[in-house]
């Protein structure tokens, strides 16, 4: 497939990513983040990313199934989703590890699920910032561009939304 196109689909997805954190309720930030999966997932995969690929995909599946039961008070679905999601999110990555750069999206994705439990927007794009530097390392690596440059974009955005939303809930 053309490069162009396969930078353009991270483009896009990264762009989405970025204005998921500027959403200020979690049901709007989940939404937008489900399309940015789509899209790295399918980034990924065309750069031959195998461990990126299915780390966004299981990443993915969880923000569907969080999203869905998201108007429900009890989080002990959500839990319960999780607990059995880390688990798998490792074994289905160690079989597909290609070098240990393969361990940064695992983490990213692992931190990523685990924030979603709370209900602090905040708590939220802070580990948004985590997930991007570890994302920025495995892009420089499979030479996604895009990831590159959004990841950039990404930690500058989610720092910038974090400090303001650290604001506001002062005053």
């Amino acid at each position: 497939m053309n490069d162009f196109i396969i930078q353009l689909i991270g483009f896009i997805a990264y762009f989405l990513l970025g204005i998921s954190y500027f959403m200020k309720d979690k049901k709007s930030i989940l939404l937008i983040q489900i399309f940015a999966y789509i899209g790295f997932m399918i980034h990924y995969y065309l750069l031959g990313g195998k461990t990126g690929t299915i780390c966004n995909l299981i990443g993915l599946l969880v923000l569907i199934v969080i999203y869905i039961f998201s108007k429900n008070k009890n989080n002990n679905k959500n839990k319960i989703l999780v607990m059995i999601t880390i688990p798998s999110l490792v074994i289905i990555s160690i079989l597909t590890y290609q070098n240990i750069y393969s361990l940064f999206p695992i983490m990213a994705t692992t931190i990523s699920i685990l924030s979603f439990l709370s209900d602090d927007e905040n708590k939220i794009r802070f580990i948004g910032i985590i997930s991007a530097l570890l994302w920025f390392v495995y892009a420089i690596v499979y030479k996604s561009y895009a990831a590159f440059a959004f990841e950039v974009f990404t930690i500058a955005t989610t720092t910038i939304s974090f400090i303001k939303n650290k604001k506001n809930k002062k005053t």
